[in-house]
């Protein structure tokens, strides 16, 4: 798998943001919040190896890309639902687990 390193680092940023999520949540009183906002993180952070995934077995690009949409959505919406986090807080997680994503991939793309 050629995404390996960036796939491994999006992961790692993103479980630290999830602690740091958590922490920020119960140090402002919004303990609901931060554990949304960490489970969004952890879930949004494997979307790069269902795009991986989905590159190996030559899947179209649009159907990929709506497939992974609605079972990240669906999932973080569910979770939120278990855990009684706010929805908007763990969708705004899968969100910024993809900007960690860019982020590595950039990162990785300059060192290169």
């Amino acid at each position: 798998m050629r995404f390996r390193g960036i796939l491994k680092d999006t992961v790692i940023a993103s479980l630290a943001a999830a602690l740091i999520a958590v922490a920020a949540g119960a140090a402002l009183g919004r303990i609901a919040v931060g554990i949304g906002l960490a489970a969004g993180l952890v879930v949004g952070a494997f979307n790069g190896h269902l795009v991986a995934g989905a590159l190996d077995r030559q899947i179209p690009f649009v159907a990929a890309a709506v497939l992974r949409m609605a079972l990240l959505s669906a999932l973080a919406i569910g979770i939120a639902i278990i855990i009684g986090a706010p929805i908007w807080s763990v969708l705004i997680g899968v969100g910024a687990a993809q900007g960690v994503m860019v982020a590595a991939s950039i990162r990785r793309g300059v060192s290169a």
